[in-house]
Protein backbone atom coordinates (compact mmCIF):
# COMPACT_ATOMS: atom_id res chain seq x y z
CA UNK A 1 0.00 0.00 0.00
CA UNK A 2 2.65 2.43 0.96
CA UNK A 3 4.47 1.98 -2.40
CA UNK A 4 1.25 2.42 -4.65
CA UNK A 5 0.51 5.63 -2.74
CA UNK A 6 4.28 6.39 -3.25
CA UNK A 7 3.69 5.61 -7.07
CA UNK A 8 0.65 7.16 -6.82
CA UNK A 9 2.17 10.54 -5.36
CA UNK A 10 4.77 10.65 -7.65
CA UNK A 11 2.44 10.12 -10.69
CA UNK A 12 0.25 12.80 -9.43
CA UNK A 13 2.87 15.31 -9.19
CA UNK A 14 4.38 14.58 -11.78
CA UNK A 15 1.38 15.13 -14.14
CA UNK A 16 0.56 18.43 -11.86
CA UNK A 17 4.15 20.29 -12.57
CA UNK A 18 3.49 19.01 -16.46
CA UNK A 19 -0.26 20.91 -16.28
CA UNK A 20 1.18 23.96 -14.56
CA UNK A 21 4.22 24.25 -16.66
CA UNK A 22 2.00 23.79 -20.26
CA UNK A 23 -0.77 26.07 -18.13
CA UNK A 24 1.47 28.61 -17.83
CA UNK A 25 3.17 28.44 -20.79
CA UNK A 26 -0.50 28.67 -22.63
CA UNK A 27 -1.08 31.61 -20.82
CA UNK A 28 1.95 33.19 -21.66
CA UNK A 29 1.60 32.34 -25.80
CA UNK A 30 -2.49 34.16 -25.15
CA UNK A 31 -0.59 37.00 -23.61
CA UNK A 32 1.47 37.38 -26.78
CA UNK A 33 -1.01 36.65 -29.08
CA UNK A 34 -2.80 39.25 -27.25
CA UNK A 35 0.24 41.74 -27.65
CA UNK A 36 0.63 40.98 -31.35
CA UNK A 37 -3.69 41.46 -32.13
CA UNK A 38 -3.08 44.89 -30.49
CA UNK A 39 -0.55 46.10 -32.76
CA UNK A 40 -2.26 44.61 -35.24
CA UNK A 41 -5.37 46.48 -34.43
CA UNK A 42 -3.85 49.62 -34.03
CA UNK A 43 -1.84 49.91 -37.10
CA UNK A 44 -5.10 48.84 -38.90
CA UNK A 45 -6.62 51.91 -37.03
CA UNK A 46 -3.53 54.45 -37.80
CA UNK A 47 -3.63 52.93 -41.40
CA UNK A 48 -7.76 53.72 -42.01
CA UNK A 49 -6.89 57.14 -40.31
CA UNK A 50 -4.17 57.93 -42.69
CA UNK A 51 -5.58 56.29 -45.81
CA UNK A 52 -9.05 58.38 -45.17
CA UNK A 53 -7.26 61.69 -44.82
CA UNK A 54 -8.65 64.48 -46.53
CA UNK A 55 -4.74 65.64 -47.15
CA UNK A 56 -3.81 62.21 -47.87
CA UNK A 57 -7.11 61.56 -50.14
CA UNK A 58 -6.34 65.02 -52.51
CA UNK A 59 -2.37 63.97 -52.79
CA UNK A 60 -3.22 60.98 -54.34
CA UNK A 61 -4.97 61.96 -56.88
CA UNK A 62 -3.72 65.75 -57.39
CA UNK A 63 -1.49 66.39 -60.41
CA UNK A 64 -0.90 70.22 -59.24
CA UNK A 65 3.20 70.37 -58.14
CA UNK A 66 2.69 73.07 -56.27
CA UNK A 67 -0.46 72.23 -54.47
CA UNK A 68 1.11 68.89 -53.66
CA UNK A 69 4.32 70.57 -52.00
CA UNK A 70 1.44 72.19 -49.59
CA UNK A 71 0.01 68.43 -49.26
CA UNK A 72 3.65 67.03 -48.58
CA UNK A 73 4.07 68.84 -45.44
CA UNK A 74 0.84 67.96 -44.03
CA UNK A 75 1.33 64.28 -44.79
CA UNK A 76 4.46 63.94 -43.17
CA UNK A 77 3.19 66.27 -40.00
CA UNK A 78 0.65 63.26 -39.96
CA UNK A 79 3.84 60.66 -40.72
CA UNK A 80 5.29 61.93 -37.63
CA UNK A 81 1.93 62.23 -35.55
CA UNK A 82 1.47 58.28 -35.82
CA UNK A 83 4.84 57.20 -35.24
CA UNK A 84 5.20 58.47 -32.30
CA UNK A 85 2.10 57.94 -31.00
CA UNK A 86 2.55 54.16 -32.16
CA UNK A 87 6.27 52.82 -30.97
CA UNK A 88 6.01 49.45 -33.14
CA UNK A 89 5.30 51.77 -36.70
CA UNK A 90 8.93 52.13 -38.13
CA UNK A 91 8.17 53.52 -41.36
CA UNK A 92 5.12 54.48 -42.98
CA UNK A 93 5.17 54.64 -47.32
CA UNK A 94 2.55 56.09 -49.75
CA UNK A 95 1.99 54.73 -53.16
CA UNK A 96 -0.28 56.42 -55.59
CA UNK A 97 -1.79 54.68 -59.13
CA UNK A 98 0.94 56.57 -61.27
CA UNK A 99 3.95 54.91 -58.93
CA UNK A 100 4.16 58.24 -57.17
CA UNK A 101 5.42 57.49 -53.28
CA UNK A 102 5.25 59.63 -50.41
CA UNK A 103 7.52 58.67 -47.45
CA UNK A 104 9.15 59.45 -44.45
CA UNK A 105 12.75 59.70 -46.00
CA UNK A 106 14.91 59.08 -42.81
CA UNK A 107 12.97 55.36 -42.32
CA UNK A 108 12.50 54.53 -46.04
CA UNK A 109 14.30 51.69 -47.98
CA UNK A 110 12.93 51.08 -51.03
CA UNK A 111 14.45 47.41 -51.31
CA UNK A 112 11.82 46.51 -49.09
CA UNK A 113 9.48 48.40 -50.95
CA UNK A 114 10.18 46.02 -54.52
CA UNK A 115 10.45 42.68 -52.29
CA UNK A 116 6.86 43.21 -50.95
CA UNK A 117 5.93 44.47 -54.61
CA UNK A 118 7.07 41.32 -55.87
CA UNK A 119 5.31 39.16 -52.81
CA UNK A 120 1.97 40.93 -52.77
CA UNK A 121 1.37 42.81 -56.23
CA UNK A 122 -0.51 45.60 -54.11
CA UNK A 123 0.69 48.15 -57.07
CA UNK A 124 -2.47 46.51 -59.47
CA UNK A 125 -5.96 47.59 -59.18
CA UNK A 126 -7.08 43.92 -58.28
CA UNK A 127 -5.20 44.48 -54.39
CA UNK A 128 -8.41 45.19 -52.35
CA UNK A 129 -7.63 43.81 -49.23
CA UNK A 130 -5.41 44.57 -46.47
CA UNK A 131 -2.75 42.18 -45.20
CA UNK A 132 0.23 41.54 -42.50
CA UNK A 133 3.28 40.91 -44.81
CA UNK A 134 5.47 38.05 -44.22
CA UNK A 135 9.02 39.26 -42.50
CA UNK A 136 11.51 41.38 -44.33
CA UNK A 137 15.25 42.74 -44.45
CA UNK A 138 16.94 45.97 -44.54
CA UNK A 139 19.55 45.57 -46.37
CA UNK A 140 21.27 48.77 -44.75
CA UNK A 141 21.25 46.64 -41.74
CA UNK A 142 20.75 43.23 -39.77
CA UNK A 143 17.11 43.99 -38.66
CA UNK A 144 14.20 42.48 -39.63
CA UNK A 145 10.88 44.24 -40.34
CA UNK A 146 6.88 43.13 -40.91
CA UNK A 147 4.48 45.27 -43.22
CA UNK A 148 0.73 46.12 -43.04
CA UNK A 149 0.17 46.81 -46.72
CA UNK A 150 -3.68 47.98 -47.32
CA UNK A 151 -5.42 50.22 -50.28
CA UNK A 152 -5.76 53.54 -50.35
CA UNK A 153 -9.87 53.58 -51.12
CA UNK A 154 -11.35 57.18 -52.88
CA UNK A 155 -13.98 58.59 -50.19
CA UNK A 156 -16.19 59.72 -53.09
CA UNK A 157 -16.94 56.46 -55.59
CA UNK A 158 -14.59 53.67 -53.80
CA UNK A 159 -11.76 53.32 -56.31
CA UNK A 160 -8.75 52.93 -55.69
CA UNK A 161 -6.41 55.41 -55.59
CA UNK A 162 -3.07 53.77 -53.84
CA UNK A 163 -1.60 52.10 -51.36
CA UNK A 164 -0.28 52.79 -47.61
CA UNK A 165 2.81 50.61 -46.18
CA UNK A 166 3.44 50.40 -43.04
CA UNK A 167 6.86 49.30 -41.77
CA UNK A 168 6.84 47.47 -38.54
CA UNK A 169 10.03 46.60 -36.42
CA UNK A 170 10.49 43.38 -34.92
CA UNK A 171 12.55 44.58 -31.95
CA UNK A 172 9.39 44.74 -29.57
CA UNK A 173 8.29 41.65 -30.43
CA UNK A 174 11.61 40.25 -29.43
CA UNK A 175 11.67 41.70 -26.24
CA UNK A 176 8.29 39.80 -25.11
CA UNK A 177 9.65 36.47 -26.44
CA UNK A 178 13.39 36.90 -24.88
CA UNK A 179 11.50 37.62 -20.87
CA UNK A 180 10.25 34.15 -21.34
CA UNK A 181 12.24 30.85 -20.46
CA UNK A 182 10.63 27.77 -18.71
CA UNK A 183 13.15 25.50 -18.50
CA UNK A 184 16.85 26.04 -19.30
CA UNK A 185 15.99 24.52 -23.07
CA UNK A 186 12.31 25.49 -23.20
CA UNK A 187 12.01 27.30 -26.78
CA UNK A 188 9.31 29.85 -27.46
CA UNK A 189 8.87 31.13 -30.72
CA UNK A 190 6.58 32.94 -33.43
CA UNK A 191 6.37 32.18 -37.02
CA UNK A 192 4.91 34.04 -40.02
CA UNK A 193 2.62 33.04 -42.18
CA UNK A 194 4.91 31.67 -44.48
CA UNK A 195 6.81 29.29 -41.60
CA UNK A 196 9.56 31.91 -41.14
CA UNK A 197 11.30 32.91 -37.36
CA UNK A 198 10.08 36.32 -36.51
CA UNK A 199 11.43 36.05 -33.40
CA UNK A 200 12.83 33.38 -31.36
CA UNK A 201 13.94 32.68 -27.44
CA UNK A 202 16.75 29.95 -28.43
CA UNK A 203 18.88 32.15 -31.22
CA UNK A 204 17.20 30.80 -34.26
CA UNK A 205 17.66 33.14 -37.02
CA UNK A 206 14.69 35.39 -37.95
CA UNK A 207 13.88 34.46 -41.44
CA UNK A 208 14.57 31.18 -42.04
CA UNK A 209 11.94 28.44 -43.12
CA UNK A 210 11.19 26.48 -39.56
CA UNK A 211 11.01 22.70 -40.66
CA UNK A 212 9.51 21.36 -37.68
CA UNK A 213 6.07 22.08 -38.01
CA UNK A 214 4.07 20.63 -34.69
CA UNK A 215 0.96 21.91 -35.12
CA UNK A 216 -2.28 21.03 -37.02
CA UNK A 217 -3.33 22.86 -40.00
CA UNK A 218 -6.63 25.03 -39.45
CA UNK A 219 -6.65 24.66 -35.91
CA UNK A 220 -7.20 28.06 -34.65
CA UNK A 221 -6.78 27.43 -30.89
CA UNK A 222 -4.49 26.12 -28.10
CA UNK A 223 -3.44 22.47 -28.88
CA UNK A 224 -1.13 20.00 -26.94
CA UNK A 225 0.85 17.16 -27.75
CA UNK A 226 4.04 15.31 -26.85
CA UNK A 227 7.11 15.55 -29.73
CA UNK A 228 10.76 14.90 -29.33
CA UNK A 229 12.24 17.25 -30.06
CA UNK A 230 16.51 17.56 -30.02
CA UNK A 231 16.39 13.90 -28.55
CA UNK A 232 14.32 15.01 -25.34
CA UNK A 233 10.63 14.08 -25.20
CA UNK A 234 8.79 17.45 -25.08
CA UNK A 235 5.53 18.96 -25.03
CA UNK A 236 4.84 21.41 -27.62
CA UNK A 237 1.45 23.98 -27.73
CA UNK A 238 0.43 26.04 -30.37
CA UNK A 239 -1.69 29.22 -31.02
CA UNK A 240 -3.04 30.85 -34.27
CA UNK A 241 -2.83 34.64 -34.81
CA UNK A 242 -6.10 35.21 -36.63
CA UNK A 243 -5.17 39.18 -37.42
CA UNK A 244 -2.13 38.57 -38.77
CA UNK A 245 -2.09 34.56 -39.63
CA UNK A 246 1.05 34.11 -37.63
CA UNK A 247 1.71 31.06 -35.13
CA UNK A 248 3.13 31.21 -31.47
CA UNK A 249 4.68 28.21 -30.23
CA UNK A 250 6.36 26.78 -27.38
CA UNK A 251 8.40 23.04 -26.73
CA UNK A 252 8.89 22.43 -23.08
CA UNK A 253 11.20 19.27 -22.90
CA UNK A 254 9.11 16.95 -19.68
CA UNK A 255 12.18 15.48 -18.20
CA UNK A 256 13.15 19.70 -17.26
CA UNK A 257 9.62 20.06 -16.08
CA UNK A 258 10.02 17.19 -13.37
CA UNK A 259 13.62 17.12 -12.59
CA UNK A 260 13.46 19.26 -9.10
CA UNK A 261 11.13 16.33 -8.00
CA UNK A 262 14.01 13.41 -7.87
CA UNK A 263 15.10 14.46 -4.52
CA UNK A 264 11.52 14.39 -3.31
CA UNK A 265 11.16 11.01 -5.42
CA UNK A 266 14.63 9.90 -3.09
CA UNK A 267 12.69 10.86 0.21
CA UNK A 268 9.68 9.05 -0.49
CA UNK A 269 11.12 5.82 -1.25
CA UNK A 270 13.06 5.49 1.80
CA UNK A 271 10.06 6.97 4.09
CA UNK A 272 8.18 3.81 2.03
CA UNK A 273 10.21 1.42 2.83
CA UNK A 274 10.97 2.24 6.49
CA UNK A 275 7.26 2.61 6.87
CA UNK A 276 6.28 -0.91 5.75
CA UNK A 277 9.07 -2.27 8.58
CA UNK A 278 7.47 -0.25 11.05
CA UNK A 279 3.84 -1.19 10.40
CA UNK A 280 4.78 -4.50 10.20
CA UNK A 281 5.64 -5.03 13.39
CA UNK A 282 2.66 -2.76 14.61
CA UNK A 283 0.64 -4.82 12.55
CA UNK A 284 1.38 -7.88 14.24
CA UNK A 285 1.14 -6.85 18.06
CA UNK A 286 -1.91 -5.12 17.12
CA UNK A 287 -3.54 -8.41 15.65
CA UNK A 288 -2.93 -10.28 19.01
CA UNK A 289 -4.53 -7.83 21.29
CA UNK A 290 -6.87 -6.45 19.42
CA UNK A 291 -8.26 -7.47 16.13
CA UNK A 292 -9.14 -11.10 18.01
CA UNK A 293 -11.22 -9.97 20.82
CA UNK A 294 -13.28 -7.43 18.12
CA UNK A 295 -13.76 -10.84 15.98
CA UNK A 296 -15.44 -12.09 19.45
CA UNK A 297 -17.66 -8.98 19.74
CA UNK A 298 -18.65 -9.13 15.70
CA UNK A 299 -19.70 -12.85 16.41
CA UNK A 300 -21.40 -11.85 19.31
CA UNK A 301 -23.40 -8.90 17.41
CA UNK A 302 -24.38 -11.70 14.95
CA UNK A 303 -25.74 -13.38 17.10
CA UNK A 304 -28.20 -10.39 18.70
CA UNK A 305 -29.09 -9.45 15.11
CA UNK A 306 -30.77 -13.07 15.19
CA UNK A 307 -32.54 -11.53 17.78
CA UNK A 308 -30.94 -13.48 20.91
CA UNK A 309 -31.92 -10.76 23.35
CA UNK A 310 -30.64 -13.04 26.18
CA UNK A 311 -27.15 -13.82 24.86
CA UNK A 312 -24.23 -11.54 27.00
CA UNK A 313 -20.42 -10.77 26.15
CA UNK A 314 -17.84 -12.63 27.57
CA UNK A 315 -14.78 -11.12 26.99
CA UNK A 316 -11.75 -11.28 29.95
CA UNK A 317 -9.78 -7.95 28.89
CA UNK A 318 -9.72 -4.96 30.52
CA UNK A 319 -8.36 -2.73 27.77
CA UNK A 320 -10.68 -0.12 25.78
CA UNK A 321 -12.06 -3.83 24.08
CA UNK A 322 -13.49 -5.12 27.65
CA UNK A 323 -15.13 -1.46 28.37
CA UNK A 324 -16.93 -1.90 25.09
CA UNK A 325 -17.97 -4.98 25.58
CA UNK A 326 -19.40 -4.00 29.54
CA UNK A 327 -21.22 -1.30 27.96
CA UNK A 328 -22.79 -3.48 25.06
CA UNK A 329 -23.96 -5.65 27.81
CA UNK A 330 -25.12 -3.09 29.37
CA UNK A 331 -26.89 -1.58 26.64
CA UNK A 332 -28.48 -5.13 26.01
CA UNK A 333 -30.06 -4.83 29.16
CA UNK A 334 -31.44 -1.47 28.86
CA UNK A 335 -32.70 -2.30 25.33
CA UNK A 336 -34.03 -5.29 26.99
CA UNK A 337 -36.32 -3.20 29.71
CA UNK A 338 -37.35 -0.44 27.25
CA UNK A 339 -38.44 -3.28 25.18
CA UNK A 340 -41.26 -4.63 27.63
CA UNK A 341 -42.56 -1.65 29.01
CA UNK A 342 -42.82 -0.05 25.33
CA UNK A 343 -44.94 -3.30 24.33
CA UNK A 344 -46.75 -3.15 27.85
CA UNK A 345 -47.86 0.79 27.03
CA UNK A 346 -47.95 1.02 23.57
CA UNK A 347 -51.93 0.18 22.98
CA UNK A 348 -52.94 2.47 26.29
CA UNK A 349 -50.84 5.75 24.69
CA UNK A 350 -52.63 5.24 21.34
CA UNK A 351 -55.65 4.86 22.71
CA UNK A 352 -55.52 8.17 25.21
CA UNK A 353 -53.94 10.08 22.24
CA UNK A 354 -56.90 9.07 19.80
CA UNK A 355 -59.40 9.71 23.04
CA UNK A 356 -57.76 13.56 23.51
CA UNK A 357 -57.93 14.66 19.83
CA UNK A 358 -61.62 13.64 19.42
CA UNK A 359 -62.24 15.52 23.03
CA UNK A 360 -60.72 18.83 21.86
CA UNK A 361 -62.50 18.89 18.58
CA UNK A 362 -66.02 17.86 20.40
CA UNK A 363 -65.18 20.74 22.83
CA UNK A 364 -64.05 23.28 20.30
CA UNK A 365 -67.64 22.68 18.17
CA UNK A 366 -69.50 22.89 21.56
CA UNK A 367 -67.92 26.33 22.40
CA UNK A 368 -68.83 28.31 19.61
CA UNK A 369 -73.04 27.33 19.68
CA UNK A 370 -73.79 28.32 22.69
CA UNK A 371 -71.89 31.71 22.15
CA UNK A 372 -73.64 31.94 18.87
CA UNK A 373 -77.38 31.07 20.29
CA UNK A 374 -76.73 33.06 23.61
CA UNK A 375 -76.08 36.55 20.99
CA UNK A 376 -79.13 35.65 19.33
CA UNK A 377 -81.79 35.15 21.06
CA UNK A 378 -80.48 38.59 22.90
CA UNK A 379 -81.78 39.73 19.10
CA UNK A 380 -84.85 38.08 18.67
CA UNK A 381 -85.73 39.57 22.53
CA UNK A 382 -84.85 43.46 21.55
CA UNK A 383 -87.12 42.68 18.20
CA UNK A 384 -89.86 41.14 19.50
CA UNK A 385 -90.19 44.13 21.40
CA UNK A 386 -89.95 46.49 18.90
CA UNK A 387 -91.26 45.21 16.17
CA UNK A 388 -94.48 43.16 15.13
CA UNK A 389 -95.16 39.28 14.59
CA UNK A 390 -93.95 39.14 10.94
CA UNK A 391 -89.84 39.93 11.81
CA UNK A 392 -90.31 37.75 14.44
CA UNK A 393 -91.20 35.32 11.99
CA UNK A 394 -88.58 35.78 9.74
CA UNK A 395 -85.91 35.66 12.11
CA UNK A 396 -87.55 32.15 13.61
CA UNK A 397 -87.41 30.80 10.31
CA UNK A 398 -83.81 31.49 9.69
CA UNK A 399 -82.72 30.37 13.34
CA UNK A 400 -84.60 27.01 12.58
CA UNK A 401 -82.73 26.72 9.48
CA UNK A 402 -79.51 27.51 10.97
CA UNK A 403 -79.84 25.21 13.99
CA UNK A 404 -80.98 22.51 11.99
CA UNK A 405 -77.54 23.26 9.63
CA UNK A 406 -75.56 22.98 12.49
CA UNK A 407 -76.52 19.96 14.24
CA UNK A 408 -77.90 18.02 11.76
CA UNK A 409 -75.75 16.34 8.96
CA UNK A 410 -72.22 15.79 8.14
CA UNK A 411 -68.93 17.46 9.55
CA UNK A 412 -68.22 18.42 6.35
CA UNK A 413 -69.95 20.68 4.06
CA UNK A 414 -70.19 22.39 0.51
CA UNK A 415 -69.36 26.32 0.88
CA UNK A 416 -72.17 26.97 -0.91
CA UNK A 417 -74.46 25.33 2.24
CA UNK A 418 -72.05 27.31 4.50
CA UNK A 419 -72.76 30.63 2.51
CA UNK A 420 -76.76 29.51 3.04
CA UNK A 421 -76.28 29.54 6.97
CA UNK A 422 -74.43 33.19 6.96
CA UNK A 423 -76.90 34.39 4.60
CA UNK A 424 -80.06 33.66 7.11
CA UNK A 425 -77.76 34.91 10.03
CA UNK A 426 -77.51 37.82 8.06
CA UNK A 427 -80.98 38.47 7.44
CA UNK A 428 -81.83 38.48 10.88
CA UNK A 429 -78.77 41.33 11.30
CA UNK A 430 -80.08 43.36 8.51
CA UNK A 431 -83.71 43.16 10.41
CA UNK A 432 -82.16 43.98 13.58
CA UNK A 433 -80.36 46.84 12.83
CA UNK A 434 -82.17 48.18 9.97
CA UNK A 435 -80.22 48.41 6.82
CA UNK A 436 -77.30 49.81 8.60
CA UNK A 437 -74.53 48.10 6.60
CA UNK A 438 -74.17 46.24 3.13
CA UNK A 439 -73.34 43.55 2.31
CA UNK A 440 -71.08 42.15 -0.83
CA UNK A 441 -70.68 38.49 -1.51
CA UNK A 442 -68.09 37.17 -4.35
CA UNK A 443 -67.07 33.48 -4.68
CA UNK A 444 -67.74 31.89 -8.16
CA UNK A 445 -70.03 28.92 -8.66
CA UNK A 446 -67.11 26.38 -8.49
CA UNK A 447 -65.88 27.63 -5.90
CA UNK A 448 -69.13 26.95 -3.69
CA UNK A 449 -69.17 23.13 -4.55
CA UNK A 450 -66.17 22.91 -2.80
CA UNK A 451 -66.00 21.34 0.62
CA UNK A 452 -64.92 23.06 3.96
CA UNK A 453 -65.65 22.28 8.14
CA UNK A 454 -68.90 23.53 9.25
CA UNK A 455 -69.81 26.42 10.91
CA UNK A 456 -66.25 28.46 10.69
CA UNK A 457 -67.41 31.38 9.05
CA UNK A 458 -70.60 31.98 10.57
CA UNK A 459 -68.59 33.23 13.99
CA UNK A 460 -65.99 35.30 11.67
CA UNK A 461 -68.90 37.14 10.12
CA UNK A 462 -70.56 37.72 13.71
CA UNK A 463 -67.50 39.15 15.21
CA UNK A 464 -67.34 41.83 12.10
CA UNK A 465 -70.72 42.66 13.13
CA UNK A 466 -70.83 43.25 16.82
CA UNK A 467 -67.37 43.98 17.09
CA UNK A 468 -66.87 45.78 14.10
CA UNK A 469 -69.92 47.63 12.41
CA UNK A 470 -72.41 47.59 15.60
CA UNK A 471 -70.12 50.48 16.73
CA UNK A 472 -69.44 52.07 13.89
CA UNK A 473 -71.47 55.98 13.21
CA UNK A 474 -73.01 56.17 9.64
CA UNK A 475 -73.50 53.25 7.05
CA UNK A 476 -71.37 49.95 7.44
CA UNK A 477 -70.07 47.84 4.66
CA UNK A 478 -69.32 43.67 5.20
CA UNK A 479 -67.45 42.18 2.45
CA UNK A 480 -67.28 38.07 1.74
CA UNK A 481 -64.90 37.09 -1.02
CA UNK A 482 -63.91 34.00 -1.95
CA UNK A 483 -61.19 32.40 -4.63
CA UNK A 484 -58.42 29.98 -4.94
CA UNK A 485 -55.18 31.04 -3.87
CA UNK A 486 -52.10 31.12 -6.25
CA UNK A 487 -50.24 28.85 -3.54
CA UNK A 488 -53.11 25.88 -3.63
CA UNK A 489 -55.53 26.30 -0.98
CA UNK A 490 -59.27 27.58 -0.95
CA UNK A 491 -59.19 31.57 0.70
CA UNK A 492 -61.76 33.91 2.18
CA UNK A 493 -61.49 37.26 3.15
CA UNK A 494 -63.89 38.58 5.68
CA UNK A 495 -63.70 42.03 5.68
CA UNK A 496 -65.45 45.14 7.07
CA UNK A 497 -65.13 48.92 7.45
CA UNK A 498 -65.88 49.13 11.12
CA UNK A 499 -64.02 50.42 14.38
CA UNK A 500 -61.18 48.73 14.03
CA UNK A 501 -58.47 47.17 16.18
CA UNK A 502 -55.29 48.95 18.02
CA UNK A 503 -51.87 47.62 17.57
CA UNK A 504 -52.27 46.93 21.48
CA UNK A 505 -55.71 44.96 20.59
CA UNK A 506 -54.43 43.30 17.56
CA UNK A 507 -51.56 41.93 19.49
CA UNK A 508 -53.95 40.81 21.89
CA UNK A 509 -56.00 38.84 19.52
CA UNK A 510 -52.85 37.07 17.89
CA UNK A 511 -51.82 35.96 21.16
CA UNK A 512 -55.27 34.29 22.20
CA UNK A 513 -55.74 33.02 18.31
CA UNK A 514 -52.49 31.24 18.66
CA UNK A 515 -52.34 30.34 22.26
CA UNK A 516 -53.24 26.33 21.36
CA UNK A 517 -52.58 25.25 25.11
CA UNK A 518 -54.33 25.79 28.21
CA UNK A 519 -56.40 28.86 27.03
CA UNK A 520 -58.51 30.21 30.03
CA UNK A 521 -62.10 31.02 28.92
CA UNK A 522 -63.41 32.96 31.82
CA UNK A 523 -61.42 36.52 31.69
CA UNK A 524 -61.10 36.31 27.96
CA UNK A 525 -62.27 38.44 25.22
CA UNK A 526 -65.14 36.65 23.54
CA UNK A 527 -63.63 37.56 20.24
CA UNK A 528 -60.34 36.00 20.65
CA UNK A 529 -61.78 32.78 22.27
CA UNK A 530 -64.33 32.30 18.51
CA UNK A 531 -61.19 32.72 16.42
CA UNK A 532 -59.03 30.73 18.27
CA UNK A 533 -61.69 27.80 18.32
CA UNK A 534 -62.16 27.72 14.21
CA UNK A 535 -58.32 28.40 14.31
CA UNK A 536 -57.94 25.33 16.27
CA UNK A 537 -60.40 23.23 14.64
CA UNK A 538 -59.03 23.83 11.10
CA UNK A 539 -55.49 22.77 12.23
CA UNK A 540 -56.51 19.75 13.92
CA UNK A 541 -57.95 18.95 10.79
CA UNK A 542 -56.06 19.91 8.10
CA UNK A 543 -52.30 20.40 9.68
CA UNK A 544 -50.83 23.64 10.02
CA UNK A 545 -50.66 25.25 6.64
CA UNK A 546 -54.53 25.97 7.47
CA UNK A 547 -56.28 28.34 9.34
CA UNK A 548 -56.76 32.23 10.51
CA UNK A 549 -55.01 35.58 10.00
CA UNK A 550 -56.13 38.83 11.33
CA UNK A 551 -55.37 42.43 10.25
CA UNK A 552 -56.74 45.35 11.45
CA UNK A 553 -56.38 49.40 11.46
CA UNK A 554 -58.29 51.59 14.23
CA UNK A 555 -60.57 53.37 12.40
CA UNK A 556 -60.24 51.48 9.11
CA UNK A 557 -61.56 48.67 9.22
CA UNK A 558 -60.82 44.59 9.89
CA UNK A 559 -60.16 41.67 7.75
CA UNK A 560 -59.86 37.91 8.68
CA UNK A 561 -58.14 35.57 6.14
CA UNK A 562 -59.62 32.07 6.16
CA UNK A 563 -56.79 29.42 4.61
CA UNK A 564 -58.92 26.15 3.36
CA UNK A 565 -57.64 23.07 1.88
CA UNK A 566 -58.99 22.46 -1.63
CA UNK A 567 -61.51 19.76 -0.96
CA UNK A 568 -63.27 18.99 -4.47
CA UNK A 569 -67.30 18.11 -4.58
CA UNK A 570 -65.88 13.85 -4.68
CA UNK A 571 -63.88 14.05 -1.38
CA UNK A 572 -61.22 14.27 -2.69
CA UNK A 573 -58.56 16.66 -0.63
CA UNK A 574 -55.55 18.54 -1.29
CA UNK A 575 -53.41 19.11 1.39
CA UNK A 576 -49.99 21.55 1.50
CA UNK A 577 -46.94 19.70 3.37
CA UNK A 578 -46.62 20.82 7.14
CA UNK A 579 -44.46 23.10 8.49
Amino acid sequence: MMILIQSMFNVFFNSLTRDRAAKFAENFMEQVALNVDTIARSVERDSITISYNKYVQELMVSDNIIRNTELNDYVFDIFTLTRSSNQNIYSIVLLNNKDRQISDSVHYNNDILKTLGKIYNFRSDEFKKSVFSSIVRDSSDTFYYYSYISPILSSIDNSKIGSCIFLLDTRELEKLVNRTELTKNSLFLILDSNNRVIVSNKGLKAGDIYENVFWQEGVSRSAKDEIVYEGKKSLVQYKKIESTGWKVISVLPISELTSDMKPIVSLGIWLGVIMIILLTAIGSLFMYNTTRPIMLIVRFLSRVGERNLNYRLKIPSTNEVGIIATHINQMLDNVEEMTRNIVENQSSLYEAELSKKQAKLSALQSQINPHFLYNTLNCLSSIGLAYDISEVVSISSAMSRIFRYSIKGKDMVSIKDEMSCIKDYLLIMDIRYKGKFEIEIQMEESFLEMKTLKMILQPIVENAIYHGLEMKNGKGHLSIHGFESEHGYLQIDIEDNGVGMTDKQLSELHKGIRDDENMELFGTDKQSIGLANINKRLKLQFGSPYGLDVVSEAGIGTKVTVRLPVIEPTGKINLLPSH
